[in-house]
């Protein structure tokens, strides 16, 4: 597992969110445990992730708290 904030580019899925105050926020935006997002670009700066048609931006003090696993 890895957080969101340090990986590359690619599929992977949302393993877990560490801050369960962060989970609501991330819930009204569309994401879920359990999802399988793509990275479109990583970091510096926000992360931006698809996820079917929707593109977000995560900012890194969100995306530090997100874990997520390398999906082929």
């Amino acid at each position: 597992m890895e957080k969101l904030s340090e990986v590359k580019e690619g599929k992977y899925k949302v393993i877990d969110i560490i801050k369960h105050g962060k989970l609501k926020k991330l819930y009204n935006m569309g994401i879920f445990i359990g999802d399988i997002i793509e990275v479109i670009k990583s970091s510096p700066g926000p992360i931006i992730i698809k996820k079917g048609n929707i593109t977000i931006g995560i900012g890194y003090g969100i995306a530090i708290d997100i874990l997520v696993e390398k999906v082929d």
